[in-house]
């Protein structure tokens, strides 16, 4: 079950990210990284923040232990009416928190890219295109909340749908008005197509939820009914705050690191963004796939008291994602030149932007197992309804995060901030492992460090391989030297991942996919 599910998310994961991908290749052709890029940017980051905190994680840390319990004790009718609450409390508490916004969104500005005060022109594109994207927060946590009662019920597959929705509506929008050479107009109808984008998704969630004969019931909450709520009600805001930075630690990190960039020339918040949204490719796939589909698994295993599955079951959950993200570091570090230069050298994006952007994306890839890891290893705290041990440990690594930020942005830059970012996530892994294993008494199967060696193993290999293709162009010496660069990165990446592939299998790691994989748990 566990394999089925992290597949099925995974699998629509991987089209959302192809589709960013074509997204963000038409936004740096047509904004490329300069000033009008950066405000766009600051403008997305805000509602996007919100989607990494709340759609990826948060919001369904602390919902669905709560509503699984009231499921396994009172059955369905007396979940659908818990959630009909909690989404009547949040599309009231989205409502008047966008007001607000939209009014002081100069203030927020100020607050996130305290930089562009500076400059009068930056900092007014970026307050307009702001107010154009936050309405995308309203939808886009609803539609959240929605997907995670889905979840429950074992319903994946329309909420990992939802980030498509987004991607092609900007596309559809940027393809639409591409003829239009004014950056700063299609700076602001992108902006709008979040927004409208947001909408379709909760369309989108609420005929799935229909469809699954699951009850919604929207009632204005009453003052009464706020000072006296009921005891699920109080457990839920208990949790919530608390997983909302415990589970948004790395997205937290790249505020931070935006707010220190607007201090830096015209540019460095598109650098960082785009180097990103490489680095998510294998952090979306994996790391929010493994961590969805655990938390419903694992919140079952531990109100049944089944500890020995629930071992299993994070052990399980961290050789996946060891197996996946340590060649995925690997492949980034040998190829980020050539991935940023296939992915976005086109028009407005020149090669001084390639170089710059790729820097920043190596020093993001040495942090990826750990964002990976962190996305696993918050499931078993917040599946014991204990949120209070990672947000404690996100806000001493926030910390860690910020003082190197300012050691050594003064000498690297917008790479200085990537590079802090990936020390601060591997710091926060290592305190997590301890709190599990000593604290809440969870043991890690011995088999992962044995998996971990091969997995170095294979990864160096495949490095051997990509590094001959690409460093040494090995196909100059046995006479083939007509192919185009994009053809020769492609052909690299391919040899390299049967040469991880066959290594893994001759060291024995196919065991990985035994049929214990796909045992159901609890």
């Amino acid at each position: 079950m566990f394999f089925k599910i992290v597949s099925i998310i995974s699998s629509l994961t991987l089209v959302s990210r192809i589709l960013g991908y074509v997204r963000d290749l038409l936004i740096a052709r047509f904004l490329g990284a300069g000033l009008i890029s950066d405000a766009f940017f600051v403008s997305f980051k805000l509602p996007n923040l919100f989607r990494r905190l709340f759609a990826e994680g948060s919001l369904n840390s602390a919902f669905i232990p709560v509503v699984s319990g009231i499921q396994s004790k009172f059955g369905k009718k007396k979940s659908d009416e818990f959630f009909s609450t909690i989404f009547s409390l949040l599309l009231s508490f989205l409502f008047i928190l966008l007001i607000i916004c939209e009014i002081f969104m100069p203030m927020i500005i100020k607050l996130i890219a305290p930089g562009f005060n500076e400059n009068p022109e930056k900092f007014l594109l970026s307050v307009d295109l702001a107010r154009l994207t936050f309405p995308f927060v309203v939808f886009v946590c609803l539609t959240s909340l929605v997907g995670g009662y889905l979840n429950t019920l074992g319903k994946f597959a329309a909420m990992a749908v939802t980030p498509i929705i987004l991607n092609l509506t900007m596309i559809f929008t940027l393809i639409f008005f591409f003829s239009n050479e004014n950056q700063i107009h299609l700076a602001k109808y992108l902006s709008f197509s979040i927004s409208l984008a947001g909408l379709l998704q909760i369309i989108w969630i609420l005929i799935h939820l229909r469809n699954n004969d699951s009850s919604l019931n929207f009632k204005l909450p009453k003052i009464k009914f706020l000072k006296k709520p009921s005891p699920e009600i109080k457990k839920f805001f208990i949790l919530l705050s608390p997983a909302i930075i415990g589970n948004g630690a790395y997205q937290l990190n790249l505020l931070i690191d935006m707010i220190l960039a607007s201090t830096l020339p015209d540019g460095s918040i598109s650098f960082l963004y785009y180097a990103d949204r490489v680095n998510q490719l294998p952090l979306g796939v994996l790391g929010i796939a493994i961590s969805t589909a655990l938390l419903p698994i694992l919140s079952k295993q531990v109100k049944q008291n089944k500890k020995k599955e629930a071992n299993q079951s994070i052990s399980k959950a961290i050789k996946f994602g060891i197996f996946f993200a340590i060649p995925a570091f690997f492949g980034i570090l040998f190829l980020s030149d050539e991935i940023i230069k296939l992915l976005f050298f086109r028009g407005e994006f020149d090669i001084s932007d390639v170089s710059l952007t790729a820097k920043a994306l190596v020093a993001l890839s040495f942090g990826l197992p750990a964002f990976i890891l962190i996305k696993i290893l918050v499931v078993p705290f917040f599946a014991n309804e204990n949120t209070k041990t990672p947000i404690r440990i996100s806000l001493f690594c926030m910390l860690i995060n910020l003082i190197l930020n300012l050691i050594l942005i003064g000498k690297f830059l917008h790479v200085g901030l990537a590079i802090a970012t990936s020390i601060s996530a591997w710091v926060n892994v290592a305190i997590l492992s301890y709190f599990l294993t000593f604290k809440e008494k969870y043991s890690f199967n011995t088999s992962i460090l044995t998996l971990l060696i091969k997995v170095i193993i294979s990864s160096i290999s495949m490095g051997i391989v990509l590094y001959l293709f690409i460093e040494k162009n090995i196909l100059s010496f046995v006479g083939i030297d007509i192919l185009s660069n994009n053809i020769l990165l492609l052909l690299s990446i391919l040899l390299g991942t049967i040469t991880y592939f066959l290594t893994s299998y001759f060291l024995g790691i196919e065991k990985l996919y035994d049929g214990k994989w796909n045992q159901k748990s609890g």
